[in-house]
């Protein structure tokens, strides 16, 4: 490790990530409109529930491979 890596993230850079990661991609999606055809088909409610239930799996699956496995 470098002298870099062990300072702590400014709270500025962390507010300007945020920014970055979720609300660029926000306006575009707003810029597009609130009708885009792909999603038309697609039932927003079951896609959410079922990446709720792969990031529970893959906690769950995570957090045995530490516990049982790791050595």
């Amino acid at each position: 490790m470098t002298e870099h890596d062990n300072k702590p993230v400014c709270a500025v850079c962390r507010i300007v990530r945020l920014y970055l990661i979720v609300a660029v991609p926000l306006i575009i999606a707003m810029a597009l409109g609130p009708e885009l055809d792909f999603l038309k088909e697609i039932d927003l409610t079951k896609v959410t529930a079922a990446l709720a239930v792969l990031g529970l799996a893959v906690t769950v699956a995570w957090r045995a491979y530490q516990e049982y496995w790791r050595k």
